[in-house]
């Protein structure tokens, strides 16, 4: 009867050929990886042995406006094309982190509008756009659904006070 260390060894082997076959002759030439040791069942400690952690990705993303946006669901949707990243963000491996995500701890500098009830139409966020002001809404306010668009649009912020 083979020994476990001699049994894995074994089938790594045998697994290299097959993937070596199945990769093609670029594969073959590259040498393969030497073995890990395997400790003996009897060790201390090797219970705690754990396979290493497959590589994690980390990418940086800049959103600073609506075409960013855009752009980053479209190379998302790329990425998702590929079973192997598929997987990745699936499981956690792919992740994203925001590139410049201060910028909107920054306070605004505008000069304020405020508007305390009533609701808030277009025609007041292009107002607020032409004279430069930013939006406050007071807890009465309401935005319209068009109000919001356009000010998505034209760049002028919105606060709503609770």
């Amino acid at each position: 009867m083979t020994s476990s260390p001699d049994l894995r060894a074994l089938i790594a082997d045998v697994v290299r050929e097959v993937v070596a076959d199945l990769a093609g002759p670029s594969a073959a030439a590259a040498p393969a990886p030497p073995a890990a040791p395997v400790p003996p069942a009897g060790v201390a400690g090797a219970e705690h042995v754990t396979a290493p952690r497959p590589r994690e990705r980390v990418e940086a993303v800049r959103i600073g406006d609506d075409a960013d946006l855009d752009g980053f669901a479209r190379h998302l949707l790329a990425l998702f094309e590929n079973p192997k990243n598929r997987q990745d963000l699936r499981a956690g491996r792919l992740r994203f982190r925001l590139e410049g995500g201060a910028t909107s701890a920054v306070p605004e500098t505008r000069p304020a509008q405020r508007i305390d009830s009533g609701a808030v139409t277009e025609r007041q966020v292009k107002a607020a756009a032409e004279a430069g002001r930013r939006l406050i809404l007071g807890p009465r306010a309401v935005l319209t659904p068009l109000a919001r668009e356009k000010a998505r649009a034209l760049g002028v912020p919105i606060e709503k006070e609770r």
